[in-house]
């Protein structure tokens, strides 16, 4: 893009990438959230010992209660599938090349 208001260094249309300039911008809004990311976790630090704790005990009661929930679900599914077959069973049985025989 040529003519009054353009940018200088910026690329043309297809042209070849970013521009030297732009790849500095990058590299320096970057670097700024880094600092500000190490700044912020030397200030808050780590949680304690206590909370990292707290936080474990309440997956692990997380992680319980999706296991109680899926065995549960697996002892139905097993429960409904073993109707179907005591059904299944039922029916030929009834229906067998022995009925009426006696």
């Amino acid at each position: 893009m040529t003519g009054p208001g353009a940018a200088p260094d910026a690329p043309a249309p297809g042209g070849p990438g970013p521009s030297r300039r732009d790849v500095v911008e990058g590299l320096a809004v970057a670097l700024v959230a880094g600092v500000g990311g190490f700044a912020w976790f030397s200030a808050a630090g780590p949680p304690s010992e206590a909370e990292r704790e707290e936080r474990e005990e309440r997956q692990d009661q997380r992680d319980e209660q999706q296991d109680e929930l899926e065995d549960r679900q697996d002892d139905e599914r097993d429960d409904d599938e073993d109707r179907q077959d005591d059904e299944q069973d039922d029916d030929e049985d009834r229906s067998g090349p022995d009925r009426g025989r006696g």
